[in-house]
């Protein structure tokens, strides 16, 4: 009997962790889908990987400055709420997809990082707060 109770247990976290994992949303996306997202859901944190310079020089609306490149990265995301959407944006998209990955690590739901970055995002036309 404990080991029938300890197989449906061990099954059903497996189960519930797969169905958990499969709800996970890490892409890259482009500039037209990444700003229909941040319109369409307020809860979004948008973040801007670059560095304080750079983003000084130019970032999207609302968006949060945790440069990819300090040593506390880690710990300034990890205030942000990992249950709510993370938008990452950078230059041209290195340093957010590696923010992606380090974010999927870190547990986050849904990541959407920036095809080419803010430049392709200008290319575009799209809204820059200097």
């Amino acid at each position: 009997m404990k080991y029938a109770l300890l197989l449906f247990a061990s099954l059903f976290a497996t189960s519930w962790n797969a169905s958990f994992a499969q709800n996970k949303v890490a892409k890259t996306t482009s500039a037209a889908e990444f700003e229909q997202g941040l319109k369409a859901n307020k809860a979004v944190q948008l973040v801007d990987v670059r560095s304080a310079g750079e983003f000084a020089e130019g970032h999207l609306p609302n968006a949060q400055n945790i440069d990819i490149n300090s040593g506390d990265f880690d710990q300034k995301v990890a205030k942000l709420d990992k249950t709510k959407p993370v938008y990452v944006y950078c230059a041209v998209g290195g340093r957010s997809a590696k923010a992606m990955s380090k974010l999927q690590k870190m547990g986050f739901v849904e990541i959407l990082n920036l095809d080419g970055g803010i430049k392709a995002w200008s290319r575009e036309g799209k809204k820059v707060v200097r």
